[in-house]
């Protein structure tokens, strides 16, 4: 009785923490959006191969500058 009890108590614990795992507010989601973002497997089929419009070029420079100053920030945090 106390084994089963304790196993479902673990169970549902562990699906807990799998939904707040699954489930960040953060932009680009969590380690499951991560896991099945195709641009972590092959990088080359998220890659812009052609020209930008005016509009565009300005807008990807920017994403660019965001996204390493985040990183920087992130691998500074982590040190």
């Amino acid at each position: 009785m106390i084994g089963r009890r304790l196993f479902q108590s673990a169970a549902v614990l562990g699906l807990a923490a799998l939904m707040a795992a699954c489930s960040t507010s953060k932009p680009g989601g969590g380690a499951m959006s991560k896991l099945f973002n195709e641009c972590t497997w092959d990088r080359e089929s998220c890659m812009h191969n052609g020209r930008y419009d005016a509009d565009e070029r300005e807008y990807a420079e920017q994403e660019a500058k965001d996204l390493n100053r985040q990183s920087a920030a992130r691998l500074r945090r982590s040190r």
